[in-house]
């Protein structure tokens, strides 16, 4: 009820208090906090990352694809049509992957740590856990544009490393590419660690059980989601064990 009565705290004075104060910050916060804007501004800072990312990586796909798609004796005809037509494709993903992953990521860890919450007695209506993970996935909008000067700049190559984050336990211990270690590895992540605790804080306001309940269960919905996640992308062949397709390219399985 008390939380029902209480006025949204402002944006700009949430974000902030989120990264100052998160325990003070999360208890001030009302049972319905407004969570599309932040998840907007989010979005746009994602968007923007995904195309400096894609940029700062074109030349060098596009000019695979385009060594490639000359021998295959592609449908399109000339190599460098389909090399501007990846191209596209490539950008425009790239900048919209990044806009609606936070609302998907935010949407997906809400789910599980519902789902952890209530398996541990704390029903907590689905909208303000939503609004928490909201907020919590702030440290990610850092680990973007951390990303972004690192790759324009040029002091990392997500292509060689496979798209592992570097901030991530994968850059230390690499695993097998494409094993479950691998995956689970690098989905051990400083701003994902940081975006749990956050959130678990928040939880620990919200369930009016402490911070340590909190950030407990939202460990445990991470722990699920990379565990899940590591095990199914394992599943998926790594493209450079594929074997070679007949006159093609070896461990790519594209014909010659």
């Amino acid at each position: 009820m008390e939380q029902e009565e209480r006025g949204p705290v402002p944006l700009w004075r949430a974000l902030g208090g989120v990264l100052a104060n998160p325990t003070a910050t999360f208890a001030a916060f009302p049972a319905k906090q407004p969570w599309f804007v932040p998840l907007l501004l989010f979005g746009v800072i994602g968007a923007v990352g995904g195309w400096v990312i894609a940029s700062a990586t074109a030349d060098v796909v596009l000019t695979r694809i385009e060594e490639l798609s000359g021998p295959a004796g592609n449908p399109m005809g000339d190599p460098s049509a389909v090399a501007s037509f990846a191209g596209t494709v490539m950008m425009v993903t790239a900048t919209a992957s990044g806009f609606f992953g936070p609302f998907l990521d935010v949407l997906m860890t809400a789910v599980v740590t519902w789902i952890v919450a209530a398996v541990a007695r704390a029903v907590l209506p689905f909208a303000q856990l939503f609004s928490l993970a909201a907020y919590a996935y702030l440290p990610h909008v850092f680990g973007t544009v951390l990303l972004a000067v690192l790759v324009a700049s040029g002091l990392f190559d997500p292509l060689a490393m496979r798209g592992v984050f570097p901030t991530s336990l994968a850059v230390v211990v690499p695993g097998e590419p494409g094993s479950f270690l691998a995956g689970l590895f690098g989905r051990v992540e400083l701003f994902t660690l940081w975006s749990t605790v956050l959130l678990g804080i928040g939880l620990g306001a919200a369930a009016r059980r402490g911070a340590r309940w909190g950030i407990g269960v939202a460990v445990a919905g991470w722990l699920l989601m990379a565990v899940v996640s590591a095990g199914l992308g394992s599943l998926v062949p790594n493209p450079g064990t594929l074997p070679p397709a007949p006159g093609g390219v070896p461990g790519s399985g594209v014909p010659q």
